[in-house]
């Protein structure tokens, strides 16, 4: 009976905590019972500007190559190229990569957006898609 009786007791426990709403604030960007980290994903992008605007919270990058040409990208936390680099200056990416990504856990957090410059040798094409939370 005492078996039956613990085993019951810790299947609603472990149910209430399941039905628990997750939480996502990203300024205390923690993880545990009950929360977790959660990102969207912005549009596809092939030129170099702001990715997401005012304060945020930056999980990673996902970069799509030609499958030839060489990508280089810079991501910045603020509104433009003066704030600070949040991945290492000049991230070349070898075009025959196709589909790379870079993450962050906990996530980076950028008060002033995430602006990304973004070239591709040889005339080639590549596009981006930035990770983050608001």
């Amino acid at each position: 009976m005492k078996k039956i009786l613990t085993k019951t007791v810790c299947a609603f426990l472990l149910a209430g905590m399941l039905a628990t709403p997750a939480m996502a604030d990203w300024m205390n960007l923690t993880t545990g019972s009950g929360q977790v980290q959660v990102c969207s994903i912005t549009a596809p992008a092939t030129a170099s500007g702001v990715a997401v605007s005012g304060a945020v919270a930056f999980f990673g990058v996902i970069v799509k190559t030609d499958g030839v040409n060489d990508v280089t990208i810079n991501i910045y936390n603020g509104a433009n190229a003066a704030g600070d680099k949040i991945i290492p200056t000049d991230m070349v990416i070898a075009g025959r990569e196709r589909t790379w990504a870079l993450s962050y856990v906990p996530a980076v957090k950028c008060v002033g957006g995430i602006y990304v410059t973004i070239s591709v040798a040889g005339g080639g094409t590549a596009t981006y898609q930035i990770l983050y939370d608001k």
